[in-house]
């Protein structure tokens, strides 16, 4: 019998890029208890990078940032060098049992190495500016365990390559559910899949490359 192991569970993500690193990307948290998050921002670009943080509302209607304290309001980091941004949310009492979200804004300028000294949260002659992006985070009120299943799925074999296909379902009443699908082959061969964000009692279809594995013998 042919032997492989597919585990789905629910994540936070890691960006990383050269000019941009947050680790976490995400928050995904119970916020009616309270709930902290550190994020930590790394510098590898040979410059001294400044960043600014801002709050902004979230979508649908189920907005979370008025309920959220967070520091510094802005962060300079040396080339090389990692800090950390503190996040706090805690929603009122008696707040509706769902998921909510709001939007954590990252702005950057990137400083030239003769102006590392200059004051905090200011821009100088010389900065480039870097990024503005606005990333969404996802929490939750209420005790909703993650009810999640990968169902009907398959393997096929297509130009030399495994996929698989099938599709994810999220059981969770009113909670988003943010998954990887794990595969690991009995010979040791493993491909990760980052599926995102499912919304509550909400499928994903998923079709998935798996160039490691090159035929249905190999798992």
């Amino acid at each position: 019998m042919k032997k492989y192991l597919i585990i789905i569970l629910t994540l936070i993500l890691n960006t990383m890029s050269l000019a941009f690193h947050i680790s976490p990307d995400g928050f995904g948290k119970r916020v009616d208890e309270g709930a902290m998050q550190e994020y930590t921002f790394k510098n590898n670009t040979g410059k001294t990078i400044r960043y600014r943080f801002k709050i902004h509302p979230g979508k649908d209607g189920k907005s979370m940032h008025e309920w959220i304290e967070f520091e510094p309001k802005h962060m300079t980091i040396k080339n090389a060098e990692s800090k950390k941004l503190k996040l706090f949310v805690k929603s009122p009492k008696g707040t509706p049992v769902e998921d909510y979200n709001f939007y954590l804004g990252v702005e950057s300028i990137t400083l030239p190495n003769a102006l590392q000294g200059t004051k905090e949260g200011t821009a100088a002659a010389g900065s480039t500016v870097g990024i503005s992006i606005n990333i969404e985070m996802i929490g939750w009120v209420g005790d909703l365990p993650a009810q999640l299943k990968l169902e009907k799925y398959d393997f096929y074999e297509k130009n030399g390559t495994l996929h698989m296909n099938g599709f994810v379902n999220n059981k969770t009443p009113q909670r988003f559910v943010r998954y990887m699908i794990d595969i690991i082959g009995n010979n040791g061969n493993r491909e990760i899949f980052y599926g995102g964000v499912v919304s509550a009692k909400d499928t994903r279809d998923i079709d998935i490359p798996l160039p490691k594995f090159k035929k249905k013998s190999d798992i």
